[in-house]
């Protein structure tokens, strides 16, 4: 305090009372936010999202006189078995065994990256052992986009179900056939299911995709189910089908995913004096997304084999030609297929843009799961939105039905929504 121009001691001894107790108040309030932060953030109301809350147990043998270190590993090994909970969300339990030194050396030794949070909600020492179970915010939004460079990502209910239709010329055929037509065009002959497409579907199958049954579809017989017998329309009975007949074939028989193309084998340079000769086979193939269209990939395959008879070598030079197209066409397809998907959402009868602003707003905010939303189409009564996102098109729906808004869902498919705008009534 100052007086008459000089310092009195009772001021200078009240400021700093006053900063040190300001200063034990704020390290107070530090550690008290240290301590319950971490616990308020494990509430499911306010997990962030892309999140899931995992408890998980980890023990560690502890060492002589260091308590504190075995607790510390097993924390660690708590966080580790909580990641592989959380991939196993994702993948199947096949996929996790048979890539698990993958996982351990690309996923399971970088725990930290993934925990987002976590408190430790029990711990016990007995015989030798320290236990701890903890309650862990997994990101899963990272988890995932590691999970899917790895082409490991193949996600437990979204499996697409392929359909294969290779049109396939092998030695000693003078067209090609294909299982549309169901007999050849020109010699009334019976087509089985080609080389190609057997070779494809086991490929595929080892990966783990839903592989359609033709044969069951055109008996009537549907996975699970009976159904009226599979036809082609008449108009879809040729070797060289557009995309458009591939998509509708897949649609009537329920698949996600159109592998489509054609198989040549030709014979090669012969052996002088031997009965051996070398066949060689070609095949080009892309997959086609059978509910918007979206090409999934495109590739290439070349074989060769070496047999006495023209017809096994052909048929082994097609095999091979079609796993080395089919291994390509699956990289391409995962990738796309379990990385974020465009989903098309069509708004009819609106009244009022500023409403359709107002809703694109509330998407973004209170829908979890979607990373953009671009304007394509507007026109008087309709606009037309893309929406880049890693929930489906069903996910996705449910949450704007529960948004409280004039904004009906009226139809969805696996990526497109159908929507109207409700006026007053």
């Amino acid at each position: 305090m100052i007086r008459d121009g000089f310092m009195t001691r009772k001021g200078p001894d009240r400021s700093l009372r006053l900063r040190n107790s300001l200063n034990r108040l704020f390290k107070a309030c530090l550690v008290f936010s240290m301590l319950i932060l971490p616990l308020a953030g494990l509430s499911m109301a306010d997990e962030p999202a892309e999140s899931k809350t995992i408890e998980a147990t980890g023990t560690a043998t502890i060492s002589p006189d260091n308590a504190a270190a075995a607790r510390d590993a097993a924390i660690g090994d708590a966080l580790r078995k909580a990641v592989e909970q959380a991939v196993g969300t994702l993948v199947s339990s096949e996929t996790m065994v048979e890539n698990y030194q993958v996982l351990s050396d690309n996923v399971y030794t970088r725990t930290q990256g993934y925990i987002r949070s976590y408190a430790v909600i029990k711990e016990a020492q007995a015989q030798g052992l320290y236990q701890v179970t903890v309650r862990a915010i997994v990101g899963v939004g990272p988890l995932e986009d590691d999970l899917g460079a790895m082409g490991l990502l193949q996600r437990k209910v979204q499996r697409p179900r392929v359909l294969f239709m290779i049109s396939e010329k092998n030695i000693g055929h003078r067209y090609y056939s294909f299982w549309w037509w169901g007999r050849s065009e020109y010699r009334g002959e019976t087509v089985d299911i080609s080389s190609a497409e057997t070779s494809l579907k086991e490929l595929f199958g080892k990966k783990g995709f839903n592989v359609v049954d033709i044969m069951a579809a055109r008996s009537g017989v549907a996975t699970g189910s009976i159904s009226a017998p599979f036809e082609v329309q008449d108009a879809f009975k040729v070797e060289d089908l557009t995309q458009t007949a591939v998509r509708q074939i897949g649609r009537e028989i329920n698949a996600d995913v159109v592998v489509y193309g054609k198989a040549l084998a030709t014979e090669g340079p012969r052996t002088p004096g031997s009965a051996v000769s070398s066949y060689i086979a070609d095949m080009t193939a892309q997959a086609v997304n059978v509910d918007d269209g979206v090409v999934l990939g495109a590739s290439k395959g070349h074989g060769i084999s070496r047999n006495v008879s023209g017809v096994t070598g052909g048929t082994e030079a097609i095999s091979r030609a079609a796993t080395e197209a089919g291994e390509r066409l699956i990289e391409q397809i995962t990738a796309k297929w379990v990385g974020p998907s465009y989903i098309t959402m069509r708004i009819t009868n609106i009244t009022d843009y500023r409403k359709i602003t107002d809703f694109t707003k509330a998407l973004k905010v209170r829908v979890r799961g979607i990373s953009a939303i671009y304007q394509r189409k507007f026109v008087p009564g309709e606009a037309v939105f893309e929406i880049e996102s890693k929930s489906s098109a069903q996910a996705i729906a449910d949450q704007v039905s529960r948004l409280g808004l004039p904004f009906k869902v009226m139809e969805t498919t696996q990526n497109t929504i159908e929507i109207i705008m409700q006026t007053p009534q």
